[in-house]
């Protein structure tokens, strides 16, 4: 059903004037009769009679008036509620990202957006790279943040935080009060790599191979399944390993572990922002990238 239909026959009844309703919705007056005619098809009753040069209802006229008025709030209520969905006031928003974003640097950002859309749901999924970049590919997730890219045509996104490249070791070992290191004088130490599939894990290969060093060659202690499982074992002295920034942040001078800057000037990565490739997105996804852009 046409709802222009409805607005238009409200107006005629209200005004009561064929010619003042055409001029008022910038129709032609044969268009606007066309209109209260399609009403009366569709119903099979007449709605209007002449009372001089005024119209006036009939029974079945004034009951479909007063329908009209009711459809019309009602369609009103409804827009003003989509309007709210996609505003942000409403909605959710499905978040992945790998352990250094999901664990350090997103929660703060969704606290902001909380605050201004405080009735969006939120869900997060941590996992590490591959994966949420497989779950984007389906799209399972609305927005990742992950700390490597990898070439997936199902999935967009752009280059967003860098992100630079600690090694960290016991705070008894031999480096600890080093303010820099390199990385061939790291060749004999034990390691500890995070798991495959992790960005961080990616970016440290890539780093090593940068610089001729192949992660066969290492002595791998341990390979950990989360960033907190590798700092764990730093500390424990099973080894060193090589870690993000932000990881690291707020926590070292709590934790029995000190970190060293490398002094090869390519050991950072960049955190990339990722999302379904799609032509629309909801407005809530929008409000949360702008967000992240401003970053």
């Amino acid at each position: 059903m046409n709802l222009n239909l409805f607005k238009t026959y409200v107006r005629v009844v209200e005004t009561q004037n064929l010619s003042r309703t055409a001029e008022e919705f910038g129709l032609s007056q044969p268009a606007v009769t066309k209109q209260i005619q399609s009403l009366e098809d569709i119903f099979g009753v007449l709605l209007l009679e002449r009372s001089g040069r005024r119209l006036k209802t009939t029974e079945a006229g004034e009951t479909l008036y007063h329908c009209s008025r009711e459809i019309l709030k009602a369609w009103e209520k409804t827009e003003k509620a989509m309007e709210e969905v996609a505003e942000s006031r409403k909605g959710t928003l499905y978040l992945g990202a790998s352990t250094i974003p999901g664990q350090y640097i997103l929660p703060a950002l969704i606290k902001q957006f909380k605050d201004r859309y405080p009735n969006v749901t939120i869900t997060m999924d941590i996992a590490d790279t591959e994966k949420i970049f497989n779950r984007m590919a389906e799209r399972e997730l609305d927005i990742g943040i992950v700390g490597g890219w990898i070439n997936n045509r199902k999935v967009d996104g752009f280059k967003w935080l860098q992100d630079d490249l600690l090694v960290i070791v016991p705070e008894n070992h031999s480096l600890a009060k080093a303010k820099e290191v390199s990385l061939p004088d790291l060749v004999q130490e034990k390691w500890i790599f995070r798991e495959k599939g992790s960005g961080t894990r990616k970016a440290v290969e890539e780093l090593l191979a940068n610089h001729g060093i192949k992660k066969d060659e290492l002595n791998v202690y341990l390979e950990a399944g989360s960033t907190e499982a590798v700092l764990a074992a730093v500390e424990s002295g099973m080894g060193i390993s090589i870690i993000s920034r932000w990881a690291i942040k707020r926590v070292e001078e709590h934790r029995k572990f000190r970190s060293i800057a490398l002094v090869e000037d390519d050991a950072r990565r960049y955190l990339y922002v990722i999302y379904p490739r799609q032509k629309s997105r909801r407005k809530t996804v929008t409000n949360f990238l702008e967000i992240l852009k401003r970053m």
